[in-house]
C-alpha cells in the first residue's frame, strides 16, 4: 500500500512539475518574441532619428519650408518605406497602433499633408496605398486619441 500511494505521488508531482515547466517555456517564448519586437521597433526609430537625410526632411516638413520639394525623390520614397515598415509591424500586430502613432503617427501625417514633399513624386502611385491607408489611420487616431500610458507598451 506504501508502494503505490509513493508512486500516485510521484506521478503528481512528475505532472506538476511538467505543468510549471511547460508554463514557463511559454512565457519565455512570449518573452523573447516581445523582446525581437522592441529591437526591430528601436531599429525602425533610430533609423528615422539617426539618418541624416531623415533628419533633414523631418526638418524641412516641421518647418513647412518650400526647399522639401527639392529633396531627391529616392530620399523621400526610403522615407515613406520606413513609413510603411511601421504600417506593416502595426497591421501584422507586432506593434500596437496606440504605440506607432505615439512614436511615428505625427511624421506620417505631417508627410502625408505636404504639398512639398509630394513635388516631385506621384501622390496616388499604386505602390503607397499602404502608406495613404496608414496615414489616415494616425491622422483620425490624432483626432482621437487619448493618452493612456498602458496603452504605450509591446
Amino acid at each position: 500500500m506504501m508502494i503505490t500511494a509513493l508512486k500516485d505521488f510521484s506521478i503528481i508531482i512528475g505532472g506538476l512539475i511538467t505543468i510549471i515547466a511547460f508554463a514557463n517555456g511559454l512565457l519565455e517564448y512570449r518573452r523573447q518574441g516581445a523582446q525581437k519586437r522592441v529591437e526591430h521597433f528601436t531599429l525602425l526609430r533610430r533609423r528615422l532619428k539617426e539618418n541624416p537625410i531623415f533628419k533633414e526632411i523631418c526638418s524641412l516638413m516641421f518647418a513647412d519650408d518650400p526647399r522639401l520639394a527639392d529633396v531627391d525623390a529616392q530620399d523621400k520614397r526610403d522615407f515613406i518605406g520606413l513609413l510603411e515598415e511601421v504600417a506593416l509591424m502595426t497591421n501584422s500586430g507586432l506593434i500596437r497602433t496606440e504605440l506607432a502613432h505615439y512614436m511615428f503617427g505625427y511624421y506620417t501625417v505631417k508627410c502625408s499633408e505636404s504639398k512639398d514633399f509630394w513635388a516631385n513624386l506621384t501622390l496616388d502611385e499604386t505602390y503607397w496605398n499602404l502608406f495613404h491607408d496608414f496615414a489616415r489611420e494616425m491622422k483620425a487616431k490624432e483626432v482621437s486619441h487619448v493618452y493612456n500610458r498602458k496603452r504605450l507598451r509591446f
